[in-house]
Formats: structure tokens, C-alpha cells, sequence
């Protein structure tokens, strides 16, 4: 486009600049005004050519296209660079996850194995110690109650996070064959980029 307009330019300031001359061509050929107008206007036509041709060739010249053609490459390793840094930076996102998952599950497990042992008949004694009363065996089954219903919380919180980290891992498995791809793809184009800058010895 950039082309297209010097063209346009260039064709109009041609014009503007063949005008006076030929303004000027009946007055100094009085004696054919139209072979003198007709030449004048050939003569500007043929330097108008000559401009044009010469645009033409710099613009399609094999330097033009190799620029062109290096633009493009610049262009692609750009494009590639953006990608792998976002898929880069969502695969790190999702191993956080990943690691805070296993995090919660780690505690709910440990919070499952704290009930197993609290439920044991013993343990339920032992916190009734000094509670004393008529009613010790009543406050047993309450005490073992409360805790089987926070073990079964625990439970579902446990069995919602399995699944989720599960998930998440096949998530973060998928994200890293991304950036492995993009990496095999691009490290090619940017060693290719710079043998051009500098040739190997």
C-alpha cells in the first residue's frame, strides 16, 4: 500500500511539473502549435515511464523481496515467541493449582485418619472423662455422632478434590506437550534467524 502511494505521488508531481512545459511548447514552436504540443507531451510521457519503471524495479527488486521475506520471518518468530510464553505461563498457573490441590488433599486425608482414630470406642471414653452424669452413654453416641458427620464432610470434600486433581493433572500433562511443541518449532526458526546475522565459522 505503502507502494502504491509513492506511485500515486509521484504520477501526480510528474504532471504538475509537465504542465508549464507544456504551457510553454506552442509559444516556442509558433509554427506547428500541435507538432510542438504533441512532442511536449511525448517528451513528458516517456520521462514519466522512465520514473515509473525506475520505482517499479527498486520495488520488486530481489533486495525488496529479501527484506520482505525477512520481515516476515522476524514476524513468524514473534508470533511463536508470544505463544510458547503464554502457554508457558498457563502451564506454571496450573501446576500451582495443581500443588495447592494436593496440598488440600494431603489435609483432608490427614483430617480422616484423626476421625479413624477419634471414633475408636476407647478415644470416645477418654473424652467423656470428667463429663460424668446419668447420661454418659447417651453423650457417647452423641460425641460419636458429631464426629462420624464430620468424617463424612471430610469425606466429600476429600472425594471432590481427588477428582479435581485428577483433572488438573491431565490439564497441566496437556499444557506441557503445548510448550514442548512450541519449543521444538521455534528454537529451529530463531537458530536459523541468527546463523543469518552472523554464519556459523
Amino acid at each position: 500500500m505503502k507502494a502504491h502511494l509513492t506511485v500515486s505521488l509521484f504520477i501526480s508531481v510528474c504532471a504538475l511539473a509537465a504542465a508549464p512545459a507544456l504551457a510553454q511548447t506552442p509559444q516556442q514552436n509558433s509554427a506547428d502549435p500541435l507538432s510542438g504540443e504533441v512532442a511536449g507531451l511525448r517528451q513528458s510521457l516517456q520521462t514519466l515511464n522512465n520514473r515509473l519503471k525506475t520505482i517499479s524495479d527498486e520495488l520488486l527488486s530481489p533486495d525488496k523481496k529479501k527484506e520482505d521475506n525477512a520481515v516476515d520471518s522476524v514476524k513468524k518468530v514473534t508470533t511463536n515467541l508470544d505463544l510458547l510464553t503464554h502457554a508457558e505461563e498457563r502451564a506454571e498457573v496450573l501446576r500451582k493449582q495443581l500443588i495447592d490441590l494436593i496440598e488440600k488433599e494431603t489435609a483432608y486425608r490427614s483430617r480422616m485418619a484423626q476421625f479413624d482414630e477419634d471414633l475408636r470406642p476407647e478415644n470416645i471414653e477418654r473424652s467423656m472423662v470428667g463429663v460424668g452424669g446419668t447420661r454418659s452413654a447417651e453423650m457417647r453416641d452423641t460425641r460419636r455422632r458429631v464426629l462420624e458427620s464430620d468424617k463424612k464432610g471430610i469425606d466429600n470434600l476429600l472425594s471432590v478434590t481427588v477428582q479435581s486433581r485428577i483433572r488438573l493433572e491431565e490439564d497441566v500433562r496437556q499444557a506441557d506437550q503445548l510448550v514442548a511443541r512450541l519449543r521444538q518449532r521455534l528454537f529451529p526458526l530463531i537458530e536459523k534467524e541468527i546463523d543469518q546475522i552472523s554464519p556459523p565459522e
